[in-house]
Formats: C-alpha cells, sequence, structure tokens
C-alpha cells in the first residue's frame, strides 16, 4: 500500500447542516482535512491504496455516497498546467523545462507541445503527466513512480467527471453528435 495526496473539489454541499463533516468521516473520508475554497467544499487526502486510481475512485464514491449529497467536481493537482507548477512539483527549475520546450536543448526535441494558451498571455499550459513522463524517460528526474501514476490517474479521472457532468447536457449531446461521436 502506498500513501497519494490529492484534492477533491465538491459542490451541493448543505454546510448549514452541522453534521455534515460527521457524515464524511462516517462514509470513509476521515483521512480527508476538509476546507473551503472558491466556493467549493474541498477534501485533501493522504489516501492509502494499492495504487492511485484505486485512491481515486474510493474517494470519489465515499464522497458521493456519504449522507451529503455532494458532487465531485475535479481532483487537482489538475493536469493542465504551467511549467512553473510542473518544475514545482518536479524540483526542477523553471527555466531548465522552458528550455526543453523551446527545443534550445539536444534533448529536448520530441518534448509535450502545450495543450492549451490562456487568452491574449499566450501563456501555454502543458499536462503534466505527459511533462513528468517525458523527464522520467529522459532520466531528467528522480521521483518515485507514483508521481506519475497519480498525475496519470488524475487526468484520466477528471475526464470521467466531466463526462458525467455533461452526460445530461442536451446542448453538449447535440453537438456531439455533429461532430459524428
Amino acid at each position: 500500500m502506498e500513501m497519494f495526496e490529492f484534492k477533491i473539489f465538491c459542490s451541493g454541499v448543505d454546510t448549514i447542516d452541522d453534521a455534515f463533516l460527521d457524515r464524511l468521516h462516517e462514509a470513509g473520508c476521515d483521512d480527508a482535512l476538509v476546507f473551503f475554497k472558491d466556493g467549493y467544499i474541498c477534501l485533501d487526502f493522504s489516501r492509502e491504496a494499492s495504487n492511485a486510481e484505486q485512491a481515486l475512485v474510493s474517494a470519489v464514491r465515499d464522497i458521493e455516497h456519504s449522507a451529503i449529497v455532494a458532487i465531485a467536481e475535479r481532483i487537482e493537482p489538475d493536469d493542465l498546467t504551467s511549467l512553473s507548477e510542473i518544475a514545482r512539483r518536479t524540483g526542477v527549475t523553471r527555466a531548465s523545462l522552458q528550455k526543453y520546450a523551446r527545443g534550445n536543448s539536444r534533448i529536448g526535441a520530441d518534448f509535450p507541445k502545450p495543450v492549451a494558451n490562456i487568452s491574449r498571455s499566450r501563456r501555454e499550459l502543458y499536462s503534466a503527466s505527459e511533462v513528468i513522463g517525458w523527464m522520467l524517460e529522459k532520466e531528467r528526474v528522480n521521483l518515485p513512480s507514483r508521481t506519475l501514476e497519480l498525475a496519470r490517474a488524475i487526468s484520466l479521472a477528471n475526464q470521467a467527471l466531466l463526462i458525467k457532468k455533461t452526460e445530461k447536457n442536451a446542448d453538449v449531446e447535440r453537438l456531439a453528435s455533429l461532430l459524428n461521436f
């Protein structure tokens, strides 16, 4: 068993109910600290599990099957992030990652491409799991294997949560059919 640390942001929680913390604890969320952020209830987990996916799935199930009527919206640390944040997570310098991203290194030619840009600022966002995987493959960082495992599991879990949220949206379904999905 390994320890995995992540945060789950939830909506729909009746915080006026004084017993909602007890209900979370009874549902199996006794390994999470609870706080409020940006209008969400956030559960900061340190969950022991045999793998990252099991840790995430069990935490979401515990939350959503608790008696507090919570909806898991997203899990952090998010996969979509800046090079600065990836540098912080991995313990390398931001300058090193920028050098690889710009191709200013003989090993950086196949560095993962940005996934998105933030409008006019031209600040690029990357997939943390892709960049961490690349860094491990190129032996540019020495990280526990669970770091990449957790990054990949969070990316997939957030995609699954998004699909769950959009399944009942008629506009999304209409557009998906137009796109032949």
